[in-house]
């Protein structure tokens, strides 16, 4: 009985001691969460820059900076699908810019001549899907050294989508736009960030579903459906 009891009392010291570390150790345990997400790489010369889609407001002003700066000749948009209800409103004679055209307006305004703005009009609903398309691209623009400009706690997801995807021979730079106010020191005390960190590490929860599938089969491309998660 008394051994027993000295059990229950070491286990119940070791729980204590675990708590009280978890406790302690908690803001640098949710910053290294956040800090994953963010891969930034040094800027060096590259053949072109690529715009993933979303937040167009935060991410072309950057591309834009790096086409300046004289890192990159050119400018690549993706696309989005169509969203709901926007052919509808085209055929009643309302015209508005979708996302790649708002992109393209940005740029112009930031004195992007037209000739370097390179776009991509198939339409993609995810990051693996995105990625796809811009596979098919470089396949007839094709490049070595490639700069991709989204948000920062988008670029670690991204990295290891298009690091697994793209041509083994194509270096990438990935580069957070600066302007993004996500914080990875202190996203859990914002709700935005605290979302954006949720949907990427459910993002990223499916992407090694993605490659554990690969390693099974043998190949990337041989994969099950995916959740689309942008």
């Amino acid at each position: 009985m008394l051994r027993l009891i000295w059990r229950l009392g070491r286990l119940l010291a070791v729980l204590l001691v675990l708590a009280l570390a978890l406790y302690l150790g908690r803001p640098y345990l949710l910053t290294a969460i956040g800090r994953y997400l963010v891969t930034e790489h040094p800027l060096a010369k590259a053949d072109l820059v690529l715009v993933l889609s979303g937040n167009a407001f935060l991410r072309v002003p950057e591309a834009a900076r790096i086409y300046h700066e004289g890192f990159a000749p050119k400018i690549l948009l993706t696309n989005e699908p169509k969203e709901r209800g926007m052919d509808d409103l085209q055929r009643q004679g309302i015209r508005f810019l979708d996302r790649q055209e708002t992109a393209i307006t940005i740029l112009e305004a930031l004195r992007i001549p037209r000739s370097a703005i390179l776009t991509i009009q198939e339409g993609a609903d995810s990051t693996r899907s995105e990625m796809l398309t811009v596979a098919r691209f470089l396949k007839s623009h094709p490049v070595k050294r490639l700069i991709i400009v989204t948000s920062k706690s988008h670029t670690t997801r991204a990295y290891k989508i298009f690091a697994t995807g793209l041509e083994p021979g194509i270096q990438l730079i990935m580069r957070p736009a600066p302007d993004d106010p996500f914080d990875p020191t202190r996203w859990w005390q914002d709700r935005m960030d605290a979302k954006d960190v949720l949907h990427e590490y459910q993002a990223l929860a499916d992407f090694w579903r993605l490659r554990l599938w690969a390693m099974v089969v043998g190949q990337f491309r041989t994969v099950p459906s995916p959740v689309t998660v942008r």
